[in-house]
């Protein structure tokens, strides 16, 4: 794999450092305000995903710190917010396999039925074919 251009680098460089600035000023604005701070409520001021607080070391104990003062333990405020702190994509992924797993129980509902028949039906015609037999 080759490596970024320097011009490439340099600019992914400046997104993340503004991203983590708009987060930690986010942070700020909900301490000031005494707003519940969590990762959900930081990534929405921010503009930000809960992915890129939770990748971020510095963030995520900063978060983790003003979650701790307030109260709250992490994992009462996981309990509070839910999925929502979760990625869209773990979301998305999650409810994906939840459809294909009811999907596979119907099915194989289905096939137990249709295999009870065929094993009644198996059941009958031996019988019938044992009194054939049997004259």
């Amino acid at each position: 794999m080759t490596p970024l251009p320097e011009h490439l680098r340099q600019a992914t460089c400046a997104r993340t450092q503004e991203a983590e600035n708009r987060a930690r000023a986010a942070l700020a604005e909900l301490a000031k305000a005494g707003k519940p701070i969590s990762f959900t409520a930081v990534a929405r001021q921010a503009g930000v995903s809960t992915d890129f607080l939770y990748r971020s070391p510095d963030l995520r104990s900063r978060i983790e710190r003003h979650r701790t003062k307030a109260g709250m333990a992490p994992s009462a405020a996981v309990d509070l917010a839910g999925d929502s702190s979760t990625s869209a994509a773990v979301r998305a992924l999650s409810a994906r396999l939840t459809r294909q797993q009811q999907v596979h129980h119907e099915e194989v509902t289905r096939l137990r039925r249709t295999l009870e028949a065929a094993h009644g039906e198996n059941l009958d015609l031996r019988r019938r074919l044992a009194r054939y037999e049997a004259d």
